[in-house]
């Protein structure tokens, strides 16, 4: 009997043991059903690879389908050695991101991040840098209030906007913060988009890269950078578009416009001037002369009239810069966009080509089955790409199907066109009967 106890015992003790530990791995997922009611909580990675956040309500296993939510002021540390992925972050108040793990959000819901007054992203930098993505159908991450970085990158992607923020935006240092929207405006900010000393802001859209509805777009100090990228040079709005027209670049630091595939092509005979051509770019430069003009490849130059390309130098998807730097070194001091101390405004065409064509004459000589003459039957102009193969055999007559004809041949082979100031004539004889 005694041992018929002892075996029971030991039986219970190790039931307990499992149940109990049973409970302490197996944490439930964590869905916006859970209120983490501005606990500090904490990312950390399991020895399975599973990423789990911790605070004073207890431990939640971390999926994509995952959700947080609280609804006062949050300070989240990402301590993950794996990324984390999750469905979408909604903090009704401040939401405060410090360590060096990685959070990656996507959401087929409207806004991946959603913040109801400050987002600090590693805006204390003490526990490490961390890198957080968050996309959705609308809004990457929008923001009530302000946008306060140190460190870190955050990178936003959305439909309508990248980034949206009803206040200011402020990075320093090392922070990197991109917003790309696929059809809209890249980064939107009610009040200033900064970057400050040394932090790069990049916002990329459809419409518009960057902007700012009533204060500035500026960027301070060396190695600071605020780019705007637009895919529409024929948009309202300019890629870096600072509502009220205060576009600044001080102390060393750089705004960037870049235009892709603007659809213009370079030539050596019709100059293109870029702000009489579209609004977008005169917005923020008033003179093109102002600027210091270069490509890759080595082809385009300005001059008074605009961009003209050197016709010996044909490219195709290249990367037409105007750059101007502090106003002192420029023939007007009227630019709309305000430079300081060595500040840089910088504009970017690419995805660019040239054009440049030239004459080939052909003169078409018959005879009609007899004697020796070829009389001059037709001359006809044709203009061809520059640096292209010219065929010559696609420039013969065709007298139709009904007509007796032979072609005899040209005075030339198959060349290369090359514009040097010379006439180019190709001489065609055929043998015909013509009515």
């Amino acid at each position: 009997m005694k041992a018929l106890k002892a075996v029971l015992g030991t039986s219970a003790v190790v039931l307990g043991f499992c149940l109990l530990g049973g409970i302490e791995s197996d944490a439930a997922v964590l869905t916006a059903n859970t209120d983490l009611k501005g606990y500090d909580a904490t990312i950390t990675t399991k020895s399975d690879g599973t990423n789990v956040l911790k605070n004073k309500l207890g431990e939640f296993e971390l999926n994509e389908d995952s959700a947080i939510y609280s609804s006062k002021t949050i300070k989240l540390t990402l301590n993950n050695s794996e990324p984390v992925n999750i469905e979408y972050v909604y903090a009704k108040k401040t939401l405060e991101l410090i360590g060096k793990g990685e959070m990656n959000v996507s959401t087929s819901g409207d806004i991946g991040i959603n913040v109801g007054e400050h987002f600090k992203a590693f805006k204390t930098t003490k526990y490490g840098v961390g890198k957080v993505t968050s996309e959705g159908a609308k809004v990457g991450l929008r923001v009530h209030n302000e946008i306060q970085m140190e460190g870190g990158s955050v990178e936003a992607f959305g439909a309508e906007y990248g980034i949206y923020c009803e206040n200011d935006i402020k990075p320093y240092y090392s922070a990197v913060l991109k917003g790309t929207s696929s059809e809209g405006t890249g980064i939107w900010a009610y009040r200033d988009i900064y970057a400050w000393k040394g932090a790069t802001v990049v916002g990329e859209g459809k419409v518009s890269g960057a902007r700012s509805i009533i204060a500035h777009i500026q960027a301070e100090d060396a190695g600071s950078s605020i780019t705007g990228i637009s895919h529409n040079i024929n948009s309202s709005l300019s890629a870096l578009h600072a509502d009220k027209q205060m576009l600044r670049a001080y102390s060393g630091a750089v705004v960037r416009e870049e235009y892709k595939n603007p659809g213009f092509v370079i030539t050596d005979d019709v100059a293109l001037n870029l702000t009489s051509s579209y609004k977008t770019v005169a917005r923020n430069m008033s003179n093109m002369a102002n600027y210091a003009w270069s490509s890759d490849p080595e082809s385009v130059y300005n001059t008074s009239s605009g961009l003209l390309g050197d016709v010996t130098k044909p490219f195709s998807n290249g990367t037409i810069t105007g750059v101007r730097k502090d106003p002192k070194t420029c023939a007007r001091k009227d630019e709309v966009t305000q430079l300081k101390k060595n500040g840089t405004h910088e504009v970017i065409f690419s995805g660019t080509s040239s054009y440049y064509i030239m004459p080939v004459i052909t003169r078409h000589y018959v005879n009609p089955y007899s004697g020796t003459e070829y009389p001059l039957y037709k001359e006809v102009i044709h203009y061809v790409e520059v640096g292209q193969l010219v065929k010559v055999d696609d420039f013969m007559i065709d007298f139709g199907a009904e007509a007796e004809a032979d072609y005899e041949g040209a005075d030339k082979a198959d060349f290369i066109a090359v514009k040097n100031g010379s006439e180019v004539v190709i001489n065609y004889y055929y043998k015909a009967e013509l009515d």
